[in-house]
């Protein structure tokens, strides 16, 4: 794999309520929206026992593991783990990879390296999208990396 790139995941209008697993590069991502709308892309597994977040559902803008419940946010840090106490800290340890995310063109790209923002290569620029005479074609190559 090519890290320091951004990478075609989904499609916009696929991520919706619900957590959307996507399998690329021989690595599994979960993709959801918060209550804001905004897309995040984290590691498809719970920390906790190895959960598949993807199978989970989302709880308030957190994508939640079905297995004991622990609820990851956008940024990859667990927000709950139900069976602490409210006011129990969350462990530093209590974390999955969160990589950041693009939506253009309806399509949502993750950039998997670790470059920092401002050296990250930017998004080709299509002058013609939108403009008039403009169409796009949903290629199968969106659809391959869905595997829920």
């Amino acid at each position: 794999m090519l890290i320091n790139n951004w990478y075609v995941l989904a499609l916009s209008e696929d991520v919706g309520t619900e957590p959307l697993g996507v399998h690329a590069l021989s690595q599994d991502f979960v993709l959801f929206r918060d209550e804001a709308g905004a897309v995040h892309c984290l590691s498809d597994i719970c920390v906790h026992k190895g959960g598949s977040l993807c199978r989970g559902k989302v709880v308030q803008g957190s994508v939640q593991c079905p297995y004991h419940g622990w609820q990851y946010g956008g940024n990859g840090r667990c927000q709950r783990i139900p069976s602490l106490g409210a006011d129990t800290p969350m462990p530093a340890r209590a974390k999955v990879d969160a990589y950041p995310v693009q939506e253009k063109y309806g399509i949502v790209f993750a950039f998997l390296g670790d470059l920092p923002e401002e050296q990250r290569p930017p998004l080709l620029e299509v002058e013609e999208y939108g403009q008039e005479g403009w169409r796009a074609n949903k290629l199968t190559v969106f659809e391959v990396g869905t595997f829920y």
